[in-house]
């Protein structure tokens, strides 16, 4: 968290609501708007079932705009390659990310 805020300060990015909660708590509660960009940092050693659970929290409670990102980070032990969202996984060192895209066009397809 202090050096995404870090980053923020340097770049002057005005825009950016940064949260630091349980996701699960974050998620449950009543969201006011939608977001461009959602990153979330979970613990490496949740469950797959629980990543899934997170990943359905925000495309079922649409809290993405069209063509928003969904960053996750996560250990190597984890693919969501399959999941409808999905668009590509990155590796950096020993962590991974895999982002998905909200196009609510392909939806309605």
């Amino acid at each position: 968290v202090s050096f995404i805020q870090e980053v923020t300060e340097k770049l002057e990015i005005k825009n950016l609501t940064l949260y630091k909660q349980d996701v699960f708590k974050f998620l449950g509660r009543e969201m006011p708007q939608q977001y461009d960009i959602i990153f979330a940092d979970p613990p490496f050693d949740m469950s797959q079932d629980d990543y899934h659970q997170i990943l359905n929290l925000i495309f079922d409670r649409e809290l993405l705009n069209n063509y928003g990102l969904f960053i996750l980070e996560h250990g190597q032990n984890h693919d969501f390659s399959t999941y409808p969202k999905f668009l590509e996984h990155k590796k950096y060192g020993n962590v991974h990310f895999s982002f998905f895209e909200n196009n609510l066009q392909d939806d309605e397809e």
